[in-house]
């Protein structure tokens, strides 16, 4: 037995307790379909309060002048903002504004420019009203993956997340974006909450966009248990 299939059998075995006979073990590899090396990139939430005003973002320099408005669909104005960070927040796509007397309030994109406060979804809203779920959330091409379609990162599997938390190497597609369309299976975000896309518990681990990562398809019963791991970890937010 290989190490890769080695460490999906130790990964399924603390998952699925009750599958305790080795056959019954071994045929769950048929729940894993590899996929093509992945190249990961990652995004976050983009936090006013921890986002400067000044310096380059995408090959423009700020100075912190530039004021911008962050707007709902209707026109209606939601903040008054640095532009820098209004830039960060229509790239990263969710974020969350300074406390302006009434608390802070998380926004999510929705689209031409816009932007819409969210309710239970605190970490941000991904396609079909699904809430985005901090390190385990994947945005995709939806030509190539459906929605709650489960993967399994094997090098994730035992990364310490900042609530002390261990990640299980599962993600689940619940979003996308523009820059996802037509992109193809291998090129996909993974989301990484209120870290920065720059300094993170995978980029500090070494995923890359230019360096490959196995990765598999999980279907079948070993989905359903994934599934069912993700409703009882998130509750309202799965």
């Amino acid at each position: 037995m290989n190490m890769v299939k080695l460490c999906l059998l130790l990964g399924l075995t603390a998952l699925i307790g009750s599958h305790t006979a080795a056959a019954g073990q071994l045929s769950l590899f048929s729940d894993f379909r590899q996929l093509q090396g992945l190249l990961p990139t990652m995004y976050y939430i983009a936090h006013e309060d921890k986002t400067p005003c000044t310096g380059v973002y995408r090959g423009i320099t700020y100075n912190g002048s530039e004021q911008s408005q962050v707007l709902t669909p209707k026109g209606e104005v939601l903040a008054n903002v640095c532009t820098r960070y209004l830039k960060v927040l229509m790239m990263e796509g969710t974020g969350i504004l300074s406390d302006r007397g009434q608390g802070e309030l998380t926004v999510n994109w929705a689209g031409n420019g816009r932007f819409l406060p969210v309710g239970k979804c605190v970490h941000g809203l991904g396609v079909r009203g699904k809430c985005l779920l901090p390190y385990h959330t994947i945005a995709a091409d939806l030509e190539v993956y459906q929605v709650n379609s489960v993967i399994y990162i094997p090098r994730t599997k035992g990364l310490v997340l900042p609530d002390g938390m261990i990640h299980n190497g599962y993600f689940v597609v619940r979003d996308t974006g523009g820059a996802f369309r037509g992109i193809g299976a291998r090129r996909v975000d993974l989301f990484t909450n209120m870290e920065s896309d720059q300094d993170n518990i995978f980029s500090r681990a070494g995923f890359h966009h230019r360096k490959s990562e196995d990765a598999y398809l999980v279907v079948g019963e070993t989905k359903k248990q994934v599934l069912a791991e993700f409703a009882e970890r998130f509750g309202d937010l799965f």
